[in-house]
C-alpha cells in the first residue's frame, strides 16, 4: 500500500473555489470563525472544532488536543477529521476532507477543505439537571453540535466541493462506567442540488502518544521533543475479537510508553451508519488504510505521476484508498505495519448508491482510550452499545452544584440539596431527582473524592482518595445519614490538615439506590461534573475577620515543592500572597521602586493569590528583594511587606 500512497509536493496558490460555491454565497473572502470546544464530561478532552476536525494538532498548550485521562498530560491525537468521497453528477470523483497530513495546524488550515457554515449556531448542551449547559435535547452528560460545509477555499488549489452540509454531534459522558470515549455522530447533508453517487466516508486521524511533561510538543526549542515516529498502530474487523462481532477499529499507542509515563491506547471505532451500508461480495463494506506521515494520497481521483516518462505511473486517490476495502494490519508486500513509525490511518465505509438532493446520511465513529488493548476493547464495546441504544445511556442522579472556599489548612465544600417541590428538573437534583428509567426517585447519597497533585495521571476513581460517603437513612446501604446543612441550608463537607498553597481535586458525586424491582444496578455521577482545583490557604481578610497580609513560600528558592511538574520551570513557579481582602490590587516593586507586577484579587470565598513569578512583559524576574503593597479596593486600606527571591 505504501508504494501507491507516496506523494507528490503541490504547488500552494490562491484561488476560487468556483461557480458552484459562488452561486451559493460561499465566496472566498469569508473568513472561518474557528470555535475550538473540549468534552469535559468524562476521561476523554478532546477538541473538536466547526471546520470538519478534531484534536488541534497541539497549537495550544492551555487546551487538550486528545488527552486521557484529563489533566493527565498524555496526548493521543495531533489532529482527525471527516472524509467525504462521491461521484458528483457530472461523472467526476471528489473528496472533501475536514483535516489531511499536515505538520501543525495552520499547515493544516491549508489544506482543509470543511468550513464553518455561516449562520448555523453552535451548541454545548448538558443532560445532567445540575448542569449550567442543561437542556432537554442534550443526548449527554456534554453534547457539543456544531454545523459545516464544504465551500472552503483552499491554497492547494484542486478542491471542488461535493455541495455538503455537515451537523456534528460529539457526545461524552460522565458515568464512571461510559466516561472514556467521545462519540462522534456525522449527519451528512446533500445541498448542491444533484444526486451524488457511490458516497464513500470515513475517519482520518493522526494519532500519536506521548506525556507533555517528558516531550514537548509545544516549543521547537525544547531540549526533548515530541517523538511522532514510535507510534504503533493495529485495526481489528469481524472475527478477529471474541464476543464483538460488529467491530471495525483501529488504534494506536507509543512504543516505549514515554518512560512508562504514556503507556495508554487510543483507538477510532466505527459504531455504525444510516442506511447501513449493502454488502458486496468482492469487497469488504469499510476499509482500514494506514500510511506513513506525508504520504496522503495527491489527489481526490486516480492521477498519474512522471508523464511521458519511462517512470510513468498510475496512482489511487483519496476516492479509490476509501474505497478499496483493504484492512492494513501485519506485514504486507507492499510495507511492515507492525513496525514503529509516524502512522496516519483512516477508516472509512461505503458505497452508498445515492445521496439526492436534501437527503442524508449519518455515519457514527468513536474516539476510545484505555490504559492497555483489553480495556480498550472494552471501552469500545461500550460505545457500541450506547449507539446501538439510541445514546440513551442509563444513569442515575446527577453530580451536585459545588462551591468551594479555602481557610488556613483546610478546604470547605457546599452545595444546594435540591428542592422536592420543584416542578424544574434542576432544582429538584440531586436529592430528589426521577430516574428517566422507572419515573421514582433514586438518589441515594454522596461521595467525596479528594486528589492530591496538579495532574491526574489515572483514572480518577483508582487514585484519588475517597474521603467521605454519605448514605441516606433509608434501610438500603450503609445508613450513615447526610452531610449537615448550613445556615444557608447547604450541604456542607470541612476537610482539614492539609497543605496549604499545594494542589488539590474535589470532586462530590451522587449515587443511587439499586432497583431490586427493576433490575437495576447502583448508578454514579461522573467525577468531572463538578472537579475543581483547589490551593488551601486563608479565608479572605473582612472587617469582621481581619487579617495580616503575608506571603508564603517566603523566602522562595528555586525548585521547591511548590513548583508544579507541567511545563517549562519559568512558566511553573508560584508563590501565594495570604490573608487579601476580598477584592484588592497587588503591586510587586524591586528595591529601584519599578513596577513588576500587577495582580488582581476578586474572589469572596479566598484570601490567596499565587504569582508566577513573572514580571509584566512575561519576563522571569531576577534573585533579589522586593516590596509588596496590597490596597484592599473596598476602603482604600494599605498593607506593606518584603518577599525575598532566592535562586
Amino acid at each position: 500500500m505504501s508504494k501507491a500512497l507516496r506523494a507528490r509536493q503541490r504547488p500552494l496558490r490562491i484561488i476560487l473555489v468556483g461557480l458552484l460555491a459562488a452561486a451559493l454565497g460561499a465566496g472566498a473572502a469569508r473568513a472561518d470563525p474557528r470555535k475550538d470546544l473540549v468534552t469535559g464530561a468524562g476521561l476523554v478532552g478532546l477538541s473538536v472544532t466547526n471546520l470538519g476536525y478534531v484534536g488541534n494538532a497541539f497549537s495550544n498548550p492551555s487546551q487538550p488536543s486528545c488527552e486521557y485521562p484529563l489533566r493527565s498530560h498524555v496526548e493521543h491525537v495531533f489532529m482527525g477529521g471527516l472524509w467525504v468521497g462521491a461521484v458528483a453528477p457530472d461523472g467526476t470523483i471528489h473528496v472533501s476532507t475536514g483535516a489531511q497530513d499536515a505538520a501543525n495546524l495552520v499547515a493544516g488550515d491549508e489544506v482543509r477543505e470543511f468550513q464553518d457554515a455561516a449562520g448555523e449556531p453552535v451548541y454545548v448542551w448538558s443532560n445532567s439537571q445540575n448542569s449550567d449547559q442543561y437542556d432537554p435535547r442534550a443526548l449527554a452528560t456534554q453534547h457539543i453540535q456544531v454545523v459545516f460545509d464544504d465551500y472552503a477555499t483552499i491554497e492547494s488549489g484542486n478542491h471542488v466541493p461535493l455541495g455538503l452540509k455537515v451537523v456534528l454531534r460529539a457526545l461524552a459522558w460522565g458515568n464512571p462506567y461510559a466516561d472514556d470515549f467521545v462519540i462522534l455522530d456525522y449527519s451528512i447533508i446533500n445541498i448542491s442540488g444533484g444526486e451524488l453517487r457511490d458516497v464513500y466516508v470515513g475517519y482520518w486521524t493522526d494519532t500519536t502518544v506521548g506525556n507533555t511533561t517528558v516531550t514537548n510538543p509545544y516549543d521547537p526549542q525544547a531540549p526533548v521533543r515530541w517523538n511522532y515516529y514510535d507510534d504503533m498502530n493495529g485495526g481489528w474487523r469481524p472475527g478477529d475479537v471474541a464476543g464483538d462481532p460488529a467491530i471495525w477499529m483501529m488504534y494506536e499507542r507509543d512504543d516505549d510508553g514515554d518512560d512508562k509515563m504514556a503507556t495508554s491506547w487510543v483507538g477510532g471505532r466505527l459504531l455504525g451508519a444510516m442506511p447501513a451500508v449493502a454488502p458486496q461480495a468482492e469487497r469488504s463494506p469499510v476499509s482500514y488504510n494506514a500510511w506513513r506521515f506525508r504520504n496522503v494520497p495527491a489527489e481526490d481521483d486516480i492521477y498519474v505521476v512522471n508523464p511521458g516518462t519511462e517512470y510513468e505511473e498510475e496512482r489511487p486517490g483519496k476516492y479509490q484508498i476509501m474505497a478499496n476495502g483493504d484492512f492494513d494490519v501485519g506485514q504486507t508486500a507492499v510495507e511492515n505495519f507492525t513496525l514503529a513509525s509516524d502512522w496516519v490511518a483512516m477508516l472509512s465505509t461505503g458505497p452508498f448508491p445515492f445521496l439526492a438532493p436534501d437527503d442524508t446520511i449519518h455515519v457514527t465513529f468513536a474516539v476510545v482510550c484505555a490504559a492497555d488493548s483489553l480495556a480498550l476493547l472494552a471501552n469500545g464495546r461500550i460505545a457500541q452499545l450506547a449507539y446501538d441504544q439510541g445514546f440513551s445511556i442509563p444513569s442515575g442522579p446527577p453530580s451536585p452544584r459545588l462551591q468551594v472556599a479555602t481557610d488556613n489548612d483546610r478546604v470547605l465544600l457546599s452545595w444546594p440539596p435540591g428542592d422536592p417541590d420543584a416542578e424544574d428538573p434542576a432544582l429538584r437534583s440531586p436529592e430528589h431527582h426521577i430516574s428517566a428509567i422507572t419515573g421514582r426517585p433514586d438518589f441515594q447519597g454522596y461521595r467525596i473524592y479528594r486528589f492530591q497533585g496538579e495532574a491526574i495521571t489515572d483514572d480518577p476513581y483508582r487514585i484519588a482518595t475517597l474521603v467521605a460517603q454519605y448514605d441516606q437513612i433509608d434501610g438500603i446501604g450503609f445508613d450513615t445519614g447526610l452531610p449537615p446543612l448550613n445556615a444557608l441550608d447547604r450541604r456542607e463537607f470541612i476537610d482539614d490538615h492539609l497543605l496549604d498553597g499545594f494542589p488539590y481535586w474535589y470532586s462530590v458525586v451522587s449515587f443511587s439506590a439499586p432497583d431490586l424491582e427493576a433490575g437495576l444496578p447502583e448508578y454514579q455521577s461522573g467525577f468531572n461534573e463538578n472537579a475543581q482545583l483547589v490551593y488551601p490557604g486563608s479565608a479572605p481578610s473582612t472587617a469582621e475577620d481581619p487579617r495580616a497580609v503575608g506571603v508564603y513560600p517566603n523566602p522562595y528558592r528555586v525548585a521547591s515543592l511548590y513548583d508544579s511538574p507541567r511545563g517549562e520551570v519559568e512558566l511553573s513557579r508560584k508563590i501565594w500572597f495570604t490573608g487579601l481582602p476580598v477584592r484588592c490590587r497587588i503591586q510587586v516593586f524591586n528595591l529601584a521602586g519599578d513596577l513588576v507586577r500587577t495582580l488582581w484579587h476578586d474572589d469572596p470565598t479566598s484570601g490567596t493569590e499565587p504569582w508566577d513569578l513573572l514580571s509584566e512583559p512575561t519576563r522571569a524576574i531576577a534573585t533579589g528583594l522586593y516590596v509588596y503593597v496590597v490596597q484592599d479596593l473596598s476602603t482604600g486600606d494599605l498593607q506593606r511587606g518584603k518577599l525575598v527571591i532566592i535562586k
